[in-house]
């Protein structure tokens, strides 16, 4: 990050963690300099602190100008870019397509329900929806839920908040495995001298909030089928909280008895109680969270095969069937033989060139096998120029020409003409 000219980048500024809400990592920035955030930022970043009137901490986790987070990387050598992921805004489009709720219906059915999980293609139908976000309420006052956290890491030395403590997306600490409480209770309970609310969250509400919390730290999400896009995830996720929401009346039959095992198995009231159907972000706390239980007790009813999935994105939550491939055609037996045959003299041919030079390389320090070896290359011989020419030869290969002897008196003895 260049820092621009005239600006002074603070001297400590400890590093955003994954995961981190931007408010939070703000509150540890200030503590270091005893200051409240509302102070480091009014007074520290110049004209970009003209921007913060009237703005709140709501505003500042959900969409703050860029002239903000930019002045921000200057003067803490953290990237904009990795600032605004701290931000509802910088969700966007994985989180939700845009932050402008009035598409309504469009966008609703868009981000739901264009694709499914358990259901059928279109068997979810069509509801109304007037002003809507994906896992967000629409309206600005109620935009920011109430702070959900993990009682274990509130009590860590230097405690964070992660952006998702404000979305209703995660019912348990994927860390410490236990369920997300109340920011207020834990508060209350420091206050009071009393120990945090500890409860420990199902094994298959932690598989589920794991999967969230991989895709949100790292941007993709390993399902049994492949690994996909976190924009994906999202989707499916919601997807899922759509149909288990859907009164079994208006559905096929198995989709009915897929969805009464699940609330069944969850132990929850079929549909978290409510019997007109509304979206998700609508509903209380308490039945967002039957919501997400019956949607994890879904995902682990699908991994145990005791349900399946009919929907253009329930493959993904399955793991592939094994499949048999064709062998093939058997080989004609005399090819076979032919091949069996023909590696058996390369093999064969290979060992003897590996035995000759061998043979040659003891030639090289062993006069008794130069001259053995010599003799049979010149046994032949009828010339003395085709005597020389295998005494050169060996010559060439390294052997001494101490260690070859010259030709017996008489072997090339002229010819008498007499045969």
């Amino acid at each position: 990050m260049t820092v621009a000219q005239g600006v002074r980048r603070w001297p400590i500024h400890p590093r955003p963690r994954p995961g981190e809400a931007l408010t939070s990592w703000l509150g540890r920035l200030a503590a270091v300099y005893r200051l409240s955030v509302g102070q480091l930022l009014q007074h520290n970043l110049g004209p970009a602190s003209a921007l913060l009137n009237g703005a709140t901490a709501d505003d500042l986790d959900w969409d703050p100008p860029l002239a903000l987070l930019e002045a921000l990387a200057m003067r803490t050598g953290t990237e904009s870019g990795e600032l605004r992921l701290m931000t509802v805004g910088g969700w966007v489009p994985w989180l939700a397509d845009t932050l402008d709720a009035e598409r309504g219906s469009e966008a609703f059915h868009t981000y739901t329900r264009q694709d499914s999980v358990l259901l059928i293609p279109g068997e979810a139908g069509t509801n109304a929806v007037e002003r809507w976000l994906p896992w967000l309420p629409a309206d600005r006052p109620t935009r920011r839920a109430a702070r959900r956290i993990c009682p274990v890491c509130a009590a860590a030395p230097d405690p964070i908040t992660p952006l998702t403590a404000t979305i209703p997306l995660m019912l348990s600490c994927p860390e410490h495995g236990c369920r997300l409480e109340a920011e207020g209770d834990i508060a209350l309970a420091a206050a009071m001298g009393k120990p945090p609310p500890h409860r420990t969250a199902p094994e298959h509400i932690q598989t589920l909030d794991r999967l969230t919390w991989m895709g949100m730290t790292t941007g993709t999400v390993v399902l049994p089928r492949q690994a996909v896009h976190v924009g994906l995830w999202l989707r499916m996720l919601r997807t899922l909280l759509d149909e288990v929401s859907i009164s079994t009346s208006r559905l096929r039959r198995r989709s009915a008895a897929a969805l009464e095992l699940i609330w069944n198995t969850a132990a929850w009231p079929p549909r978290a109680g409510i019997s007109v159907w509304r979206p998700y972000e609508t509903l209380s706390i308490a039945r967002q969270e039957a919501m997400l239980e019956a949607t994890a007790t879904a995902l682990d009813l699908i991994r145990t095969g005791k349900i399946t999935t009919c929907g253009t994105l329930g493959h993904l939550l399955t793991r592939q069937s094994h499949q048999d491939v064709y062998d093939g055609d058997r080989p004609d037996p005399a090819v076979e033989v032919r091949a069996f045959v023909h590696d058996g003299l390369r093999r064969s041919w290979e060992q003897a060139t590996r035995d000759v030079e061998e043979w040659f390389a003891t030639a090289r320090t062993d006069p008794a096998v130069a001259r053995q070896i010599f003799g049979i290359l010149t046994h032949y011989s009828r010339t003395g120029e085709e005597y020389d020419r295998e005494r050169d030869f060996m010559i060439r290969h390294g052997t001494p020409a101490s260690f070859l002897p010259d030709p017996e008196p008489g072997r090339f003895a002229p010819s008498n003409g007499v045969r």
